[in-house]
């Protein structure tokens, strides 16, 4: 970790204001040792992660580092396009929304928009939930190939609430349901009382994935309006898709053949 703090110290030299540097420049920002500053630069520069001009000999941010940062605002662009959807469809339903990623069998929230509803905001930024037990998790896996799948849940199947699917068998079941219909609804599971509507979606560029979903009381939503929640989502889904160049016809048919 040393090696890496040291590295990571050495990065954060680099700004606007100072977009090259040379050897001695590097020494005296970080105060480290001719030999250590030498051994660190070209490990860097061997990974990509930073340049050193063959005329000047000084270093500069490499393509690897654009390379990680093009990938984080495309995320970041992803999350936040699809946010400002999620508040407009939330301020018409009035109910709260969430935006969540995979991690293993678990999803994390990123973003919550709380509705005008009673209900608001249950499960916080960074809460940990067992995406086999909502709406977006189970969205999310769906989209995963069955191989996937089997490797992201553990061997001993987690103890789930009773309306959650109580097997991998059952699980499988679900998916299946999701990929044909496109619809993925979840009702007193990860919170009891409460149900929620949600679909993923990934970028076609990046391939990065969120689940979307909106929660509402299951005993104070009426059928009409977990309907139109779903109409909403549907069309909420349909336009991020066409602006993110979602690949959902590719990822159905790569399933369908068993393709990873």
């Amino acid at each position: 970790m040393s090696a890496l703090t040291n590295a990571i110290e050495i990065l954060r030299c680099f700004s606007s204001a100072w977009p090259d540097l040379s050897f001695a420049d590097v020494m005296a920002l970080t105060g480290k040792p001719k030999s250590s500053t030498s051994r660190l630069l070209r490990s860097l520069r061997d990974c990509g992660l930073l340049e050193q001009d063959p005329h000047t000999r000084r270093y500069r941010p490499g393509l690897l580092t654009f390379e990680l940062g093009r990938l984080h605002r495309a995320h970041d662009d992803l999350i936040s396009m699809a946010e400002r959807e999620l508040r407009e469809v939330c301020a018409r339903t009035g109910h709260t929304g969430y935006i969540a990623v995979l991690d293993g069998f678990e999803q994390v929230v990123l973003r919550i928009v709380p509705g005008s509803n009673p209900l608001r905001v249950v499960n916080p930024p960074g809460q940990r939930t067992p995406a086999l037990a909502t709406s977006n998790g189970r969205a999310m896996l769906a989209r995963l190939s069955d191989e996937d799948i089997r490797a992201r849940v553990p061997a001993t199947y987690p103890k789930l609430p009773r309306n959650s699917p109580q097997s991998f068998r059952q699980l499988m079941t679900r998916l299946s349901e999701i990929r044909s219909t496109g619809v993925s609804e979840a009702a007193d599971e990860s919170i009891e009382g409460v149900g929620s509507q949600g679909f993923a979606l990934k970028s076609g560029e990046t391939g990065e994935m969120i689940g979307i979903a909106v929660s509402y009381s299951v005993q104070a939503t009426t059928a009409a309006e977990r309907a139109n929640v779903r109409r909403e989502l549907a069309a909420m889904a349909a336009k991020l898709r066409r602006l993110t160049g979602d690949p959902l016809d590719q990822d159905a048919a790569r399933i369908q053949t068993g393709t990873r």
